[in-house]
């Protein structure tokens, strides 16, 4: 089990995938079952994931802090430090890119009052989720 954890196919390949099927399969489970089981828009899981990235960005930023703090190893801790610095100006765009596709989709994903937009309201929030997700997992691992 420890080989399949470890190996980077998974941190690159599973872990997104994982991630996207489930939010997909909780949006589909939690629908009221007089309403029609499945729709595009359950598809729409990019923002959620970003947002759960950022989160896993900040709880992996404390644990290298932490790490960085308590190591007796001066080169790891320089190392550590130094990983550190880009913290703030990651969050920042993190912030900014969350915010950039929310307005995006809220402007143009909408094709009307209830369904969005294939292209700017699903596709392009889930690249954006799956790619902020990608990054994080590789940056804290």
């Amino acid at each position: 089990m420890n080989s399949i954890l470890a190996h980077p196919w998974f941190l690159h390949f599973a872990v997104p995938l994982l991630t996207v099927v489930l939010g997909i399969y909780i949006k589909f489970v939690t629908r009221n079952d007089i309403h029609t089981p499945f729709v595009k828009e359950d598809m729409a899981f990019g923002l959620n994931v970003a947002i759960t990235s950022m989160i896993l960005f900040i709880t992996g930023s404390v644990n290298i802090a932490h790490t960085a703090t308590t190591t007796v190893d001066a080169v790891i801790r320089l190392k550590l430090e130094e990983k550190l610095m880009a913290v703030p100006w990651l969050l920042l765009g993190l912030v900014l890119g969350i915010w950039g596709v929310s307005t995006l989709v809220r402007k143009i994903g909408w094709k009307d009052e209830s369904e969005l937009n294939l292209f700017w309201g699903i596709v392009v929030p889930d690249i954006f989720g799956v790619v902020v997700l990608v990054l994080v997992v590789n940056w804290i691992g």
